[in-house]
């Protein structure tokens, strides 16, 4: 059962679960696109064909900070063949990302098909021990997370962490196919 509920990613307490976990930050990504208001305008000069002049600076000191101090951050992204706009925009993104140690791995799949044993919501989940599951509304907009931490909850996650894990390709073995 939910505990807690964080609305805005801007928000102190968000920012805090990124500075709080001690060992690992896993993230399952299966939207095809989000909508961030403070995206817009990038996600706008990369449609354009321009360069989106993206500041992942915040980002990247965080992660190489973790990955200094032997902490692990990771996520799998869901990608739907062909990819869309939005996924196109992170996955240029991602090597920086990667560069940084932030574990990057993709599952490709086709329109019709979800990985079957993977759920159908974006989650982060922080040391084995907290989970807390994004919600969306339809355009990708950020509603809440809300925190699971009951141990039924935490040990379905903990298996499709492992599952997506099992089944994605490092994101420079995607990147070299021919779909990505």
């Amino acid at each position: 059962m939910a505990r807690r509920t964080i609305t805005s990613l801007a928000s102190p307490d968000w920012a805090a679960l990124f500075g709080s976990f001690t060992g690992n930050a896993f993230r399952l990504e299966g939207l095809q696109h989000y909508t961030d208001p403070g995206e817009q305008e990038a996600f706008a000069r990369f449609c354009a064909g321009k360069d989106p002049k993206v500041d992942l600076s915040w980002w990247i000191g965080l992660v190489k900070g973790h990955a200094a101090a032997g902490r692990r951050m990771s996520r799998v992204r869901v990608v739907i063949e062909p990819p869309s706009d939005y996924t196109r925009f992170e996955l240029v993104h991602y090597p920086a990302m990667v560069a940084a140690g932030d574990d990057i791995q993709i599952i490709s799949t086709t329109p019709d098909t979800w990985p079957a044993d993977l759920p159908r919501h974006d989650f982060w989940l922080f040391d084995d021990l907290e989970v807390w599951i994004l919600h969306y509304d339809d355009a990708g907009t950020f509603l809440r997370a809300e925190l699971h931490d009951d141990a039924e909850s935490i040990t379905s996650h903990l298996r499709w962490r492992d599952a997506a894990l099992s089944r994605a390709l490092p994101l420079i073995d995607y990147l070299a196919t021919p779909a990505g």
